[in-house]
């Protein structure tokens, strides 16, 4: 999640009707149907809907202060990669200009920006799929891993810059997350790595990221794309099952064990491998609660917006889940 002084210096400037000025301003690189824009959400990244010849696209931007644009640059060649080996993606498209990802200075700072197709179909709630649905989802992660398993291009982070990340940003007086911290580097140094078991993962395979069109679910959101053991990616898929609490991992789960036959249709997985979803489970705990801890900056009551107090006391509810995690 992004610093919430920036969420909220952005989000001020969506009017009631849900458009926004500098939204606007950033799709003037896009061909796009003017005055089209729609904000949706704020969390990660910004997202509106906006139309083209009728047509519905999505506008993503961060502040530059947040991402990089080779970072992003490198999420596109990834999502192009998977598109060209028939992986069922919303896929990029470019600017007026050719590129990919615009970076664009404005009066409220530079914004990098990219805008993706939207995918045809629904998005179904953790609650609401089926046991079927459960194994297309496990089928459609693992032929993305075959897909991974043969890409090889830099530009993503490793597991290892997401701990060093996590170190650098927890403080000395954090010390539940940082002996988690101390426990985990260890037993994740010791593990294996070959084409079979590790590549680049998606990092956020909920539900929330999958549009069925019928049985099939076509795939998005790919900006935390990260270069892991495979397995990683199926714990932090299921962690909303299994409430971010690695103490309740069910490997006998009837849905999970539905999810698990529809990733070996694609391809193989051992019970060793997946009996390291708790390891992974906690490391994505630990990586979560360093970004909550960088998100919580200092707001300006006197410009605060009403939500803005509603979102840092839920936000400080979840780290505080999370050191408990931490501590038991």
């Amino acid at each position: 999640m992004m610093k919430l002084r920036i969420m909220q210096e952005v989000v001020a400037t969506v009017n009631d009707q849900w458009e926004s000025p500098l939204a606007d301003e950033l799709l003037l690189h896009w061909e796009h149907d003017a005055g089209s824009a729609r904000y949706w959400r704020a969390s990660a990244n910004f997202i509106f809907f906006f139309k083209k010849s009728g047509r519905d696209y999505i506008l993503r931007f961060n502040h530059a202060s947040e991402r990089t644009p080779d970072a992003i640059q490198a999420e596109i060649d990834y999502v192009n990669d998977l598109a060209a080996r028939g992986i069922r993606v919303a896929k990029p498209i470019q600017s007026i200009s050719g590129n990919y990802v615009e970076s664009i200075a404005t009066t409220r700072g530079v914004f990098h920006t990219v805008v993706f197709e939207m995918l045809r179909g629904k998005q179904v709630d953790l609650d609401e799929l089926t046991p079927e649905q459960f194994v297309c989802w496990g089928q459609a992660l693992g032929e993305l891993h075959n897909a991974s398993a043969q890409y090889a291009k830099p530009g993503r982070p490793t597991w290892e810059d997401h701990l060093t990340l996590v170190s650098e940003i927890l403080p000395a007086e954090e010390k539940a997350a940082r002996q988690a911290l101390d426990e985990l580097k260890p037993q994740l140094s010791h593990l294996a790595i070959d084409q079979q078991n590790f590549g680049l993962i998606h990092f956020d395979f909920e539900p929330d990221n999958l549009i069925w069109d019928g049985q099939q679910p076509g795939l998005i959101d790919f900006d935390d794309s990260a270069w892991y053991w495979f397995v990683a990616d199926i714990a932090f898929a299921w962690r909303d099952l299994f409430e971010d609490s690695a103490a309740k991992v069910d490997l006998q789960n009837e849905s999970l064990l539905h999810f698990v036959e529809g990733y070996r249709r694609a391809r193989p997985i051992n019970p060793k491998e997946l009996k390291l979803i708790p390891l992974f489970l906690r490391m994505h705990n630990l990586i979560t609660f360093a970004r909550l801890y960088r998100t919580m900056t200092p707001v300006n009551p006197a410009g605060e917006l009403p939500w803005m107090a509603g979102l840092r006391s839920k936000l400080a509810a979840k780290m505080q889940f999370y050191r408990d995690e931490f501590s038991a």
